[in-house]
């Protein structure tokens, strides 16, 4: 809802607030609708370099079952419009597993996405989150997720044509040329400090030298004019404020590091919590024995095999 003019202000804001790298990447997420797609050119005369367009699909049917307000052809617009402004990275992202969804309309959605020759790509599978309207029904039994070995073919495919297109999966859900990686969402998979500014923004700084104390993660207020009286009474707006262990950073340490193809270091593991990861997570063992998890190198990764169950993986380490 943001005019190009206001992203200008908080960006010349940020500026001086901060020293910006030289290759900074600036990114902003846009609904491919006819609002946001007029305003395409303003965000990156005003400084943005990065910009994602959330597709989710070019099947009109299953846009209106996911709920999405935009069609399949301002998406195509939204792209256009993207690729003329002159945008250093454009990423696209599709949702894929929808119930009744077949092969064919997930291989024409990949297709046609990288047909526009996007530097990223983001795949998600539909998931039944508790609270949302699908996981309602999900429980409910008024709609069905599809067969694993189906979803399994999903994720190949999209692999694969991905692949054919130049972008390398670097992430569970991620693929991206080379140098298009997404900065802002790796340095949450690696365990990185990041500030979130904003009604309902969320944080993250990692504590050194402290045996009880892991990490610090705190939340502002969500709706916009509580969070925007209590600035102007206390100068912060934070709503909830926890403190890591070292049980809940080690688990996070390895199931947001084993999300990236590269997998995790052992030996940064061993330096930040005092043992080998093989120590505290025993599984391990078993998931190499059963071809989930290898050696490569100096680090420790999912197998092909592994990432189309990553989920069931990482359970053992929550």
């Amino acid at each position: 809802m943001f005019a190009p003019d206001n992203i200008g202000r908080v960006i010349e804001r940020a500026s001086r607030l901060f020293p910006f790298e030289k290759e900074i990447e600036i990114s902003l997420e846009a609904n491919p609708d006819r609002d946001d797609c007029t305003r395409l050119p303003g965000f990156r005369s005003c400084g943005v370099n990065r910009i994602s367009i959330g597709a989710q699909s070019f099947q009109p049917r299953l846009l209106k079952y996911l709920g999405r307000l935009h069609t399949a052809d301002e998406t195509r617009r939204a792209l256009h419009t993207a690729c003329d402004a002159g945008y250093d990275s454009i990423s696209l992202d599709l949702i894929y597993a929808v119930p009744s969804q077949s092969l064919r309309e997930l291989e024409a959605d990949s297709v046609e996405a990288l047909s526009f020759e996007p530097h990223h790509l983001s795949a998600y599978n539909l998931t039944f989150e508790e609270g949302t309207p699908f996981g309602k029904d999900y429980r409910a039994g008024r709609i069905q997720s599809l067969p694993e070995d189906t979803e399994i073919a999903m994720a190949k495919l999209i692999e694969e044509t991905a692949s054919a297109h130049g972008l390398e999966r670097y992430e569970i859900s991620n693929y991206a040329k080379t140098g298009f990686q997404s900065r802002h969402n790796k340095n949450y998979w690696l365990g990185g400090d990041y500030l979130g500014i904003g009604a309902g923004a969320h944080s993250y700084k990692h504590v050194d030298n402290d045996d009880t104390v892991f990490g610090r993660r705190w939340q502002n207020e969500r709706p916009p004019r509580r969070y925007m009286n209590q600035v102007r009474e206390t100068g912060q707006a934070v709503c909830v404020n926890e403190q890591i262990d070292r049980t809940r950073a080690a688990g996070e340490f390895m199931f947001l590091g084993l999300r990236m193809m590269q997998g995790i270091s052992p030996q940064e593991f061993s330096h930040r919590f005092g043992q080998p990861p093989d120590d505290l997570y025993p599984v391990i063992s078993d998931l190499l024995n059963d071809g989930l998890m290898e050696k490569s190198g100096s680090r420790l990764r999912l197998t092909s095999n592994g990432l189309l169950v990553a989920n069931s993986i990482f359970v053992h380490f929550v």
